[in-house]
């Protein structure tokens, strides 16, 4: 295999293989669902994405000491599009129309629920998961004195039905209620989320992940 030399740059500019990217979880607002999407490969080198439904063995550690706010623009077929910063930062100005007000952090996912890759982006704009998000912040900063160095293991207790519109334009969606459950040393989760390099949308059709194991530690 011919090696790859380095540009003047020091890394090279040739065209990603699909292969290399950030893996994500995302909570589905409109069903009340946690996916984890995993990445696949066949037999001919095709990338396609799996989404796995996590909803009920879901547990990771939330980097919430790197949390960003900003805009993000989700559009199916190509990547996602973050304009982010540090939590506590003036938020920049708002890229076009089309973003909306978001949140992005790094997790890392159990044993249990992880697959192979355990460490992995969440990002979202729908309002239900943002306040989820928000609830689980703030149990994080009231507690998080009591553990210095460690940041908080979580887990998705349920889900809260919120309507919104009227008549016709009635909809519900389900925020989501995480708690913590312990507290554990993590390192640096990344003190910026990785974006995705892919903008494939994920499968259609998901895979239900098994059910919660005893040892679903952390390794």
């Amino acid at each position: 295999m011919e090696s790859e030399m380095p540009n003047a740059f020091g890394f090279s500019t040739a065209p990603s293989d699909g292969g290399d990217f950030t893996p994500i979880v995302k909570y589905d607002a409109r069903a009340g669902r946690m996916f984890r999407v995993d990445r696949t490969q066949d037999s001919s080198g095709n990338f396609a994405s799996e989404a796995v439904d996590v909803t009920q063995t879901f547990k990771a550690i939330f980097g919430f000491d790197h949390i960003e706010t900003g805009w993000v623009r989700f559009a199916s077929g190509i990547a996602p599009n973050f304009k982010m910063v540090p939590i506590g930062n003036e938020l920049p100005a708002r890229p076009s129309a089309e973003h909306k007000n978001g949140v992005r952090l790094m997790i890392r996912l159990a044993a249990n629920c992880c697959g192979d890759k355990p460490i992995r982006e969440m990002a979202g704009t729908a309002k239900a998961f943002l306040a989820g998000i928000e609830a689980a912040y703030e149990q994080y900063q009231a507690e998080k004195a009591e553990h210095p160095g460690e940041l908080p293991i979580m887990v998705l207790e349920g889900t809260k039905a919120v309507k919104s519109g009227a008549g016709e334009k009635s909809s519900t969606n389900y925020q989501p209620t995480f708690v913590i459950v312990g507290w554990k040393e993590c390192g640096d989760l990344g003190n910026r989320a990785a974006m995705r390099l892919d903008g494939s949308p994920p499968a259609t059709g998901s895979t239900r992940a098994g059910p919660p194991k005893v040892d679903d530690d952390f390794g």
